[in-house]
């Protein structure tokens, strides 16, 4: 039986969220006149947060304003490949580095599954020797550069159940011939938590819920 390890990103894998460091990064390392669209996107946050739009939108509006209508493409890589060096120096956990080579040296696949967007979830995923990352697709011109636009759902939720069986039907890999374990920092993430058959909530302060276990991340 296969056993394959599902990682949420942010506050699980990383110490801090990834997606407005990204958005600031992108805008300051351009001219640097996209900086000026930050409080819109404060602002646009807060709509969020008052419940005027969904997460789809938001993202589709912060990487339209802070990035522009090409998300990724030749010219940007450089300054995405910085993006990711800073975050594999400053920002990943050392609890889930440590589990990360433990799970890669007992034969674990290692899938990371984010509502991260794959501008730069793939990459860092890759930087952290995971073998696939499943997270939020964009649309693509002619030339395949992505665009601010997203392709489909955001990846979150009960949509991250149904990329994970999408992703296991294209390895062919049935659901009964796996063992799945998922790490999350939250329990928004109770689908995956559920469809795996160990769920670990990563916290300094989880606890338990259910058939969940727990861990701490933030040590070594």
């Amino acid at each position: 039986m296969q056993r394959i390890a599902l990682y949420d990103l942010d506050r699980t894998v990383t110490r801090a969220p990834t997606f407005t460091p990204f958005l600031a990064h992108m805008a300051a390392s351009g001219t640097g006149l996209r900086l000026l669209g930050l409080p819109l996107w404060v602002l646009a946050m807060l709509g969020y947060k008052s419940k005027l739009y969904g997460r789809k939108a938001l993202k589709q509006f912060g990487l339209r304003l802070l990035v522009g209508r090409v998300v990724k493409s030749s010219a940007l890589q450089p300054r995405i490949g910085a993006f990711i060096a800073k975050q594999i120096d400053c920002n990943i956990q050392p609890g889930a580095l440590a589990q990360i080579a433990a799970d890669r040296a007992a034969g674990v696949r290692l899938v990371l599954v984010t509502a991260a967007p794959e501008i730069y979830a793939e990459a860092l995923a890759d930087a952290l020797g995971f073998e696939a990352a499943i997270a939020t697709r964009h649309q693509r011109d002619e030339a395949g550069n992505l665009l601010a636009l997203i392709e489909g759902e955001n990846n979150y939720g009960a949509h991250k159940v149904g990329r994970v069986k999408e992703w296991l039907a294209a390895e062919g890999i049935a659901r009964s011939d796996c063992h799945l374990i998922a790490y999350t920092d939250h329990a928004s993430d109770a689908p995956i938590l559920n469809y795996a058959d160990r769920g670990v909530l990563v916290g300094r302060y989880a606890k338990p819920q259910g058939d969940w276990a727990c861990a701490d991340w933030s040590a070594a």
